[in-house]
């Protein structure tokens, strides 16, 4: 398994990052791999699945399913793809009117799913692979927090 973690602050309220979060719809307006989403319910519930047509490694466009698979409102958010076990989990606290944000990118064996397509994403995803893609979706996540509309108390 191979998986990349990182620590940053957002400089918005945690509800306003995750409301981003939480709304996969909205994810081509801040992620730059994400090129469309469907099938995304109104409102994500640990469980819901959704279609993610993107960019992985070496440019190459894919769509696949990703299942919401921990969900812990305004703190929580861990979402898999269910062909490879690509994963994004972020983490979310409070910290002084800002967002501390953990966020972690990895690929984890699927139980019910092996083969090759599952072991070509482990490879494609090395440790510098998901390094860039972490840090380049905390400077999008914060570009895109900086655009909310202003919900500070």
């Amino acid at each position: 398994m191979s998986s990349w973690k990182q620590q940053a602050v957002i400089d918005a309220p945690v509800a306003e990052v995750w409301n981003i979060l939480i709304d996969p719809a909205r994810s081509p307006d801040w992620d730059p791999d994400v090129l469309a989403v469907t099938g995304a319910p109104v409102k994500i519930e640990k469980g819901s699945t959704f279609d993610v047509t993107g960019r992985g490694p070496l440019h190459m466009k894919a769509t696949t399913t990703f299942r919401v698979e921990e969900l812990d409102d305004m703190h929580e958010l861990k979402m898999k793809r269910q062909v490879s076990g690509f994963y994004v989990h972020w983490l979310l606290t409070e910290a002084q009117k800002r967002t501390f944000a953990d966020v972690e990118l990895g690929v984890e064996p699927l139980e019910t799913k092996t083969g090759l397509r599952g072991r070509a994403a482990a490879v494609l995803h090395t440790k510098s692979f998901l390094r860039r893609q972490v840090e380049k979706l905390l400077d999008s996540l914060r570009g895109a927090a900086a655009r909310e509309p202003a919900v500070r108390s």
